[in-house]
């Protein structure tokens, strides 16, 4: 769902959606951040205005374009989702810093603890705002039939199974999957730094057109939802007691820009 943030932007850059879960003890405020590449321009005239001087001091330091654009969408992405989490009136005040393995880590004076965590591909950059002792994990990736060998190479015999059973959406919910991976290493702190194979689904289901869910073999604790349109995939791996509220997330929206 779209939310008004109740702090001013003076960025005409990026949009945020609530994506509010329910537990048995209550609801839990997570956010959304979205930013496009098309936004770049503008992120970059105003980038003063977000960044704080030790982010300045690390984004000057990158040499490829690439590297600088995917930096800069997601950092705004990600404070943007933080800023709506914390009511943080200035976005330089929110200081994303990187930790041993390279995880988001959010600095910010204030009764509230928030964590995020940021994903990026061609063309959009994703951040998600959560309290710290709720973790979760992002993960997006463009649909691209020419990496598929690549994907089903990190993936189990089971889960090439439900892909190749899905005919034509081969591609698609092989994206899937691989981003269900990548975000529970991101919920995990530990990256793609270790073996694939243990972070493996156990399930995997439709819910609804385009939208499924899983459970993983070695995390049980943990499960994800996913969206696909037709050209990006997107993952969200949450507690598993925590039960997103239903069409809380239009993803075709999202990336239409609506």
């Amino acid at each position: 769902m779209t939310v008004h943030n109740p702090v001013a932007r003076r960025i005409a850059a990026g949009n945020i959606r609530a994506f509010p879960l329910k537990r048995e003890e209550g609801r839990v405020d997570t956010v959304f951040g979205f930013v496009f590449a098309r936004e770049y321009p503008a992120l970059l005239r105003h980038v003063l205005e977000f960044l704080n001087s030790s982010e300045i001091a690390y984004f000057a330091g990158l040499q490829f374009l690439r590297r600088q654009e995917s930096f800069l969408l997601g950092r705004y992405a990600a404070k943007l989702a933080l800023q709506y989490a914390l009511q943080a009136p200035d976005l330089k005040a929110i200081e994303i810093g990187r930790g041993v393995f390279e995880q988001p880590l959010v600095s910010y004076v204030s009764a509230k603890t928030a964590g995020v965590t940021i994903s990026h591909c061609d063309g959009v950059a994703v951040a998600l705002a959560f309290p710290s002792g709720h973790p979760m994990g992002v993960d997006i990736e463009r649909i691209d039939p020419a990496r598929i060998t690549t994907i089903q190479s990190q993936m189990s015999p089971l889960e090439c199974q439900w892909a190749r059973s899905a005919g034509a959406e081969e591609i698609t919910l092989s994206t899937v999957i691989w981003t269900a991976k990548e975000a529970l290493s991101k919920a995990l702190t530990c990256g793609l730094m270790s073996p694939m194979e243990i972070l493996n689904l156990s399930e995997f289901y439709p819910l609804r057109n385009g939208i499924w869910e899983g459970h993983f073999q070695n995390f049980a604790q943990y499960k994800f939802v996913g969206w696909a349109s037709r050209r990006v995939a997107m993952s969200v791996v949450l507690p598993k007691r925590s039960n997103v509220i239903e069409e809380s997330l239009d993803f075709e929206a999202v990336l239409s820009g609506q």
